[in-house]
């Protein structure tokens, strides 16, 4: 099982900036939001990851990040817009998305470039409120801890219970040692008050329910396919 283990969170930002040129980051709310039901549904349709299906039965929140590029040339990072989707514990029924970006940091000897697709299933309540408010680094003591499955890990990983998301990470490219580490997600306030026409928080799209759009319902429906 690969495990995800944090730096600093400012450090890791830094570096991510540093690294990923900025034309990685898409410029089309609506192009994020259907190119992340195109990932859920290609991922929750596939046989070959029914263990992971089954997973995404009993998560709380689901984080969909469709265009990460990973750099390479000792320092390392990798960023990408993404969308957190909460799930209604009564209802059963996905909350609106909010937009957010999902960066990591590495230290190390890599080589060249590679577009990952992420998803990570967030399985209880409390990772998914620090997931959705920025506070939290993925892995480490202090952090949230991760598992990954998927084409861009190796072979013979198998899933643990006792992690706070299960991600999934399908890769296109050739890349020389492929890692995640520092990982971070943060609420992206811009991209909330592009889509929805107002300033709101993560908090109040995905627990509160105070906004909706009807363009956001391929995402709903992707979704619905796992379930």
């Amino acid at each position: 099982m690969t495990r995800i283990l944090a730096f600093p969170t400012i450090i890791a930002l830094t570096i991510i900036n540093l690294c990923i040129p900025r034309e990685v980051f898409a410029n089309d709310p609506q192009k994020l939001v259907e190119d992340s039901a195109a990932l859920a549904k290609s991922l929750l349709s596939d046989p070959k990851w029914s263990d992971y299906q089954s997973h995404f039965k009993r998560a709380k929140g689901v984080v969909l990040a469709p265009d990460v590029i990973k750099g390479g040339l000792i320092f390392g990072g990798s960023g990408g817009q993404c969308v957190i989707v909460a799930r209604n514990e009564q209802t059963g029924e996905w909350s609106a998305p909010s937009f957010c970006t999902m960066g990591e940091a590495t230290i190390g000897l890599q080589i060249g470039i590679e577009k990952l697709e992420v998803m990570l299933l967030i399985m209880n309540g409390h990772a998914l409120k620090r997931v959705a408010s920025g506070t939290a680094t993925l892995g480490g003591e202090a952090g949230i801890s991760v598992g990954f499955v998927g084409s861009a890990v190796e072979s013979g990983t198998t899933l643990n219970l006792n992690y706070d998301v299960v991600g999934f990470a399908r890769s296109q490219g050739l890349y020389g040692g492929v890692t995640l580490e520092g990982g971070y997600i943060g609420p992206d306030w811009a991209y909330n008050h592009a889509y929805y026409g107002q300033r709101i928080s993560a908090h109040e799209i995905l627990f509160k329910n105070k906004v909706n759009r009807i363009q956001a319902d391929v995402l709903r429906a992707a979704l619905r396919v796992g379930q």
